[in-house]
């Protein structure tokens, strides 16, 4: 029987990020800006229903960061509905000041992140790696 030989692939140095990950996914961070702008003339125009709007809001906010950050950026289910809670009273917040500055942030935290992370790779030329040396056996 013959052993295959697998390449051992060489280990790249651990290198400190420029600018570290964000903590929400981008899509999360632009769910809650457009959240924030699209009902917050229902609020200037109608105060009456501030209450609802808000809630309303914030629950949208909330199931739509809880999904994202679940299913796209993989976090665990705690980790998710912290996230969810969190932006989701951002965005219900009334008038329009506190979601869109805190998810233009974030957003433009985790373009910058993706940026700097994606032009600091390596090129790798060969992803194969190097072979290693091994003793033939003689098949029986």
């Amino acid at each position: 029987m013959l052993e295959e030989i697998e390449p051992v692939k060489p280990e790249l140095p651990a290198s400190r990020r420029l600018v570290p990950p964000a903590p929400i996914h981008a899509l999360s961070a632009l769910t809650v800006i457009v959240l924030d702008n699209v009902f917050g003339w229902v609020e200037i125009v109608n105060p009456l229903s501030l209450l609802l709007t808000c809630v309303g809001v914030g629950a949208l906010g909330f199931l739509a960061t809880l999904f994202v950050q679940r299913y796209l950026a993989r976090d665990a289910w705690g980790e998710s509905l912290a996230k969810g809670l969190v932006m989701g009273v951002l965005s219900g917040v009334p008038y329009q000041v506190t979601g869109t500055a805190v998810g233009a942030l974030l957003l433009g935290w985790a373009g910058a992140s993706e940026w700097i992370h994606l032009s600091s790779r390596p090129v790798d030329d060969d992803p194969g790696g190097e072979i290693v040396e091994a003793e033939a056996r003689d098949p029986e």
